[in-house]
């Protein structure tokens, strides 16, 4: 399934969009819903966020390695929504947003490694 170099895949825009996802999910999880759903704490909201920065380039660019590396990342995520949905029931709902993003990313990640490209 190739095409010309204007071609975007599916998978390819699933996993820039639920990436994106990801990126607003934090600083609304931390710094805008109130407490008890969320901190409102925007230095934690910054400190979740930066780190999905790093690789925001190559995965627009469509870079497998770069795709694998905030793959590597999201896990740091999946623990951190895990946790916060078995232990602070207020906020179970982005916590398991959260979860659910970094199981659809890595879902979207993988179809993407195995189309042919």
């Amino acid at each position: 399934m190739t095409a010309g170099p204007g071609f975007i895949s599916f998978y390819h825009a699933a996993v820039v969009l639920v990436y994106l996802a990801l990126l607003f999910l934090q600083p609304l999880w931390h710094a805008i819903l109130p407490i008890p759903h969320g901190a409102e704490s925007w230095w934690l909201a910054l400190a979740a966020t930066t780190p999905l920065l790093f690789p925001f380039k190559g995965i627009l660019k469509g870079s497998l390695r770069s795709m694998t590396w905030a793959g590597y990342l999201l896990m740091l995520y999946l623990i951190v929504g895990v946790m916060e949905a078995w232990s602070n029931p207020p906020q179970r709902v982005p916590a398991l947003l959260q979860t659910a993003l970094v199981a659809l990313y890595i879902y979207g990640m993988l179809r993407f490694s195995k189309e042919d490209r």
